[in-house]
């Protein structure tokens, strides 16, 4: 089973446009195609930005839309405790995806499916994390 770390900005606009790859991308989750690793820091961030004032009125959330969508990830996801903290990138939170990753990692590779042009330079230089974009994670899946 393929094991992923998706990072925060997929998630969003996963949540945000039911079309595209970010949304496919989360719908292969929630089919079985992958298991989704996440830490409780993961969550809050993810909460944090649904509820930005202009996401939540643009995009019309409510609390129940975000609840539901949070929660299929910590139902369906698996949480990783206390992940050992990376200081690689110059964005902590890109350090939780990564800290999340190497925790996970095994004989085989842990995938970061992410948008975020720091943790993207990075690709090829984190031993036993593959990183990439969601169109690219879409193509093994």
């Amino acid at each position: 089973m393929l094991r992923a770390v998706v990072d925060t900005n997929i998630l969003i606009r996963a949540n945000i446009k039911k079309t595209g790859s970010d949304y496919l991308v989360f719908k292969s989750f929630l089919e079985g195609k992958f298991e989704l690793f996440y830490s409780e820091k993961l969550i809050l961030e993810l909460a944090k930005v649904l509820n930005y004032k202009r996401i939540y009125s643009k995009y019309k959330f409510n609390q129940e839309i975000i609840s539901d969508f949070l929660g299929s990830i910590i139902t369906f996801g698996k949480l990783v405790s206390s992940p050992k903290k990376v200081r690689i990138c110059r964005d902590p939170n890109d350090d939780e995806i990564l800290s999340i990753a190497l925790v996970v990692t095994g004989r085989n590779p842990t995938y970061v499916v992410s948008g975020d042009k720091d943790l993207l330079d990075l690709k090829g230089k984190v031993k036993g994390v593959e990183i990439m974009t969601a169109s690219e994670f879409l193509k093994i899946v």
